[in-house]
């Protein structure tokens, strides 16, 4: 046929010795794929591991780069609800339906968003170390809706009325700390004598005091945004000058325990029957009434230390009334005032 043809050119004829060289190349390659296919299925043997195995190597790896505390939270999780269900898996064979029906089986949703987020880092950072090619089966979980929490909180007055029936108590003044500054407790625990400028009530907040594994533990704050510097209270600063006496530096708490604290505030305040809120909610207590007494939700948000001004609005916002008000006579002023 000419090479002007439509039907284009003939191919050309194979001698007999390509031919055969091309069936020894087939067949070499047969044999690869079959060798590849054997070495990959070993591969995959090999690589095959138990979840409860995962937990292991992923506990060695972080336990060098997690606080204490941080690492006891994903132990509790690990033990009562993670490895009871998937110690025993392979990796590999966990299936979405598999971890969504396990999730709906959890009854409460800070158990269930605990385990999950636990599961979940154990799960992803096996997939990561090992390099495995399978599909992340946490994607898309849905966890249970959250309940709306109401933080219990102190007004002004029952503060003041808390704070002037605790006077003299040996933990005094971390409790006067945490509530004047809005710390967290493990922040309150933290502070030195020497972070307070005894001049102008600026306090440097730069550590947390915490309980773990029977000993206590510092660390550096939670954030980057944590590390700040906050203004105490004249009346706060002046108290605290009394009780400090002639101390330079050394933990304002002492030698106790922030569980210990905080135990010795509940029960004298449930023997004097004074008003009473975790340690914790001192916190809420702060927020809350600096909201509502005129401050800003930008202020307070960076008081506390937090990254975004949507935790404070969700956590300690207790009420949106004083605020929403503020903002509708900022407009009817607006609306009023001439031109």
């Amino acid at each position: 046929m000419s090479l002007l043809s439509p039907m284009g050119p003939s191919p050309p004829r194979l001698t007999s010795l390509q031919a055969a060289g091309n069936a020894v190349k087939s067949q070499k390659r047969v044999h690869w794929y079959a060798d590849a296919a054997i070495w990959d299925f070993h591969e995959r043997l090999e690589l095959a591991m138990l979840f409860s195995e995962a937990v292991d190597l992923y506990w060695a790896d972080k336990s060098k780069r997690l606080r204490g505390n941080t690492l006891e939270g994903y132990a509790s999780a690990l033990r009562r609800h993670v490895l009871p269900a998937w110690g025993g898996r392979e990796v590999e064979s966990i299936t979405f339906d598999e971890v969504q029906s396990w999730v709906d089986s959890i009854p409460t949703y800070g158990a269930a968003s605990k385990a999950f987020k636990t599961f979940r880092q154990v799960y992803r950072w096996t997939i990561r170390k090992r390099q495995l090619r399978v599909w992340d089966v946490t994607q898309g979980i849905e966890l249970p809706e959250a309940p709306v929490v109401r933080r219990d909180a102190l007004t002004a007055a029952e503060e003041r009325e808390a704070l002037r029936g605790i006077v003299g108590q040996p933990w005094e003044a971390v409790v006067l700390l945490a509530a004047a500054l809005g710390l967290r407790r493990c922040e309150a625990c933290g502070i030195d004598w020497s972070d307070i400028d005894w001049r102008t009530g600026w306090v440097h907040v730069q550590r947390g005091a915490h309980w773990v594994g029977g000993e206590v533990v510092e660390y550096a704050t939670k954030t980057k945004l944590s590390d700040r510097w906050l203004r105490l209270p004249r009346f706060a600063l002046a108290r605290l000058r009394q009780i400090r006496g002639h101390r330079r530096s050394g933990r304002v708490r002492g030698d106790l325990a922030p569980h210990q604290i905080a135990g010795r505030f509940r029960r004298a305040c449930r023997a004097a029957g004074l008003p009473w809120v975790p340690m914790t909610c001192l916190r809420h207590s702060w927020a809350t009434i600096s909201l509502e007494a005129g401050a800003a939700i930008e202020d307070v948000s960076v008081a506390l230390g937090h990254s975004t001004v949507d935790t404070c609005i969700r956590h300690y916002l207790q009420s949106f009334r004083t605020v929403v008000g503020r903002a509708s006579d900022a407009y009817s002023s607006a609306m009023l005032s001439p031109a």
